[in-house]
């Protein structure tokens, strides 16, 4: 099963406005019209709250140094 001729079209028109995109970059290298790409303001840094804390509930794990995870058995 092939592709469809509305997916040609498609492909087609996406290479047509790359082509041009292309087209027109390289116009205005090759003239020395260069205008800087707007830079966007910095927004304001999310300001990051802790999560309550569940009560410490008892545990009978041990206390690791591989933390909850334990590591698997040597395959001896």
């Amino acid at each position: 099963m092939g592709p469809t001729e509305k997916s040609f079209s498609q492909v087609k028109a996406i290479l047509g406005k790359l082509d041009r995109s292309i087209d027109e970059v390289r116009a205005r290298r090759t003239t020395g019209d260069h205008k800087p790409f707007p830079i966007p303001a910095a927004a304001p840094a999310p300001l990051i709250v802790p999560a309550a804390r569940a009560a410490e509930q008892p545990s009978n794990r041990q206390n690791s140094p591989y933390g909850r995870a334990t590591p698997l058995p040597s395959g001896g």
